[in-house]
């Protein structure tokens, strides 16, 4: 399935067709013979009424009743076999759009530009777009279907009525114009609502966190914010909830509004059809049977009609959005594998460095320049907003609007593909992932080509988690996290050993580690950090800390301000020349003294 180009409405209508053909050819089908059923539902039901009148009032034969009655089973039939097998059937094709349209969409996102993940609006976009994308777009053509049924319906039961009561049946059509009218504009407003009921969905949502979620429990108890920030919460949800309730009842008082008037025409209609009755120009039947026509379109026109109309427009107003998603830059081969053979790495020279994130104005890089060898260990040291992270995501092609050059090997960065960049490098943040997987397949991650048990073992236990691995009911095999019953939870530094196994395990020739540590105590930190140094000789390694005992072990360490260098050397020098990183120093050397 591709979604490369804009999908317009009559792409959305026929891409059933691509996903689904039986199923839709035999929807379509079914729509075509309720469409010729209900006028003929009527007659029917007529017929079988008039005969048995006749057969109980006339005493005619009991066998007048049985062709009528034959008739009339059919159609009761239909609605309780045939309708069954098309659920039955529509429920797998729905499965087979799902598992058709949903991989492409996956893919897609997965290699939207990272600046989209970080921009809220996009975030937002992304979370009205991806409820449900293949039931929205297949959906589209369901209900232009189910509206050229009831339109074709109403206007089959209309054009009987105007055959009996000309007056009555005009005055309906007339009056279902601006239900038709009401109906477009409330499908606007209820995805206008939508979109704005989003960002404080998300909003509302991230304080329901605080409220309930785990990682907060601690300093929920320890200051006692609970009951504040649950009133906060029930507040905002009840702002959505009072917002969305707004939106509908305005919806259905215009639209029950105009259903009672046509209810009363409705009632007006049967009186009009009465004398006909009495002097014999109808039969009895014919007016039972339309009276049941005359409710259905009732029916049709205040309330199904209006409600596909609504659906017609929203369904539009999503596709507005669907094609926004679908236009979102991509960062080329983002989804792919790391290269199976990556490029030695030899030099990456950052000149006169300036980024600023998308839609921001502040520098975060102010004319950086540095160089990194190959084969030694460097440290980043700095305030927070000094820019250390912003260089990994730099180095990793996260972001490539930056102005001046990054040079690796000598080429300008963005110049290399994304597989070769993702094998010659290897980041470990301090938001790193919990994948609720096994113990062994967590620490596979890291090396996504393959991987071998033995590998597995030595990067557990390189890591210090081997230990904590052999405690466990499974061992290594044992599932993690919430998702599973039998998952188990980890503290958040086993978490984060089990995360460092990652980067041990990966074979990428620069491995940079952003505060990979920080839920770990400086002992055990110190200790993981002893271990890395001996299994990173001969590899490049770049270490983000606020801990600067880390910094001890690395050759250069680059002392970042205000988005630039301002100091460089190791340790030594560094504290010689009595500047920031030695004033930083110092002041945490008093935690320990």
């Amino acid at each position: 399935m591709n979604f490369s180009r804009k999908l317009t409405y009559i792409r959305a209508l026929l891409l059933p067709f691509r996903v689904t053909p039986v199923y839709t050819l035999l929807s379509i089908l079914r729509d075509v013979i309720n469409l010729a059923i209900a006028p003929v539902s009527v007659l029917v039901t007529a017929y079988f009424i008039d005969t048995a009148l006749l057969v109980v009032g006339e005493g005619l034969s009991a066998s007048r009743i049985v062709l009528p009655l034959v008739a009339l089973g059919v159609f009761q039939l239909y609605g309780y076999i045939v309708w069954p097998l098309f659920h039955l059937t529509g429920t797998k094709a729905w499965m087979k759009a799902t598992l058709k349209m949903r991989v492409p969409l996956v893919e897609k996102r997965a290699r939207l530009e990272y600046k989209h993940l970080e921009n809220t609006e996009t975030v937002d976009l992304l979370n009205r777009v991806w409820e449900n994308p293949e039931h929205q777009i297949i959906g589209m053509l369901q209900t232009m279907q189910g509206f050229v049924v009831l339109l074709g319906t109403t206007i089959a039961y209309a054009v009987i009525l105007i055959t009996h009561a000309p007056l009555a049946g005009s005055l309906l059509i007339l009056l279902s114009v601006p239900m038709f009218y009401i109906s477009i504009r409330a499908g606007k407003e209820n995805y206008q609502a939508r979109r704005d009921k989003t960002e404080r969905d998300r909003q509302v949502g991230t304080i329901g966190w605080y409220v309930q979620g785990r990682e907060p429990a601690g300093e929920r108890n320890l200051f006692g914010y609970a009951p504040k920030m649950t009133e906060k919460y029930f507040a905002g949800f009840e702002e959505v909830r009072k917002w969305q309730l707004r939106i509908n009842a305005i919806w259905f008082a215009r639209s029950k509004g105009a259903s009672i008037l046509l209810g009363l025409l409705s009632t007006a209609a049967l009186f009009m059809l009465a004398p006909a009755v009495a002097s014999g120009s109808m039969s009895v039947g014919l007016y039972i049977a339309l009276l049941g026509a005359l409710f259905s379109t009732v029916n049709n026109m205040g309330w199904s009609l209006p409600w596909h109309f609504q659906q017609f427009t929203t369904q539009r107003e999503y596709l507005k959005e669907f094609n926004q998603f679908l236009e979102l830059t991509e960062t080329k081969d983002a989804d792919a594998l790391p290269a199976a053979n990556p490029p030695k790495f030899e030099r990456l020279e950052f000149r006169n460095v300036s980024f600023t994130y998308p839609g921001t104005e502040k520098l975060i890089l102010d004319g950086l320049s540095m160089t990194l060898e190959s084969g030694r260990h460097y440290s980043f040291v700095g305030v927070n907003g000094a820019g250390k992270t912003t260089i990994t995501k730099l180095i990793t092609r996260l972001y490539d609007n930056y102005e001046g050059e990054i040079l690796l090997n000598g080429i300008e960065l963005r110049q290399w593909a994304i597989p070769d960049i993702k094998a010659m490098f290897c980041a470990l943040f301090q938001d790193f992932v919990r994948y609720d997987v096994t113990v062994a397949e967590n620490a596979a991650i890291g090396k996504a080509n393959g991987t071998t048990e033995e590998e597995i073992d030595r990067a557990l236990q390189l890591s210090g988690f081997d230990q904590k691995a052999e405690s466990l009911k499974d061992g290594k095999n044992t599932l993690l996290g919430k998702t599973h019953d039998a998952g188990v939870d980890l503290s958040g530094g086993e978490w984060q050993r089990l995360a460092f196994a990652r980067a041990i395990i990966s074979p990428a020739a620069v491995k940079i580690l952003d505060e990979p540590t920080a839920a770990l105590d400086p002992v055990a930190e110190s200790q993981v950090y002893a271990q890395f140094e001996q299994i990173s000789k001969g590899i490049t390694t770049i270490f983000i800390s606020h801990r600067l005992a880390s910094a001890k072990m690395a050759d250069v360490i680059y002392v970042l301000e205000r988005g630039k260098v301002t100091e460089k050397g190791n340790h030594d020098t560094l504290m010689q020349q009595k500047g920031t990183y030695a004033e930083m120093f110092e002041s945490q050397r008093g935690w320990y003294t």
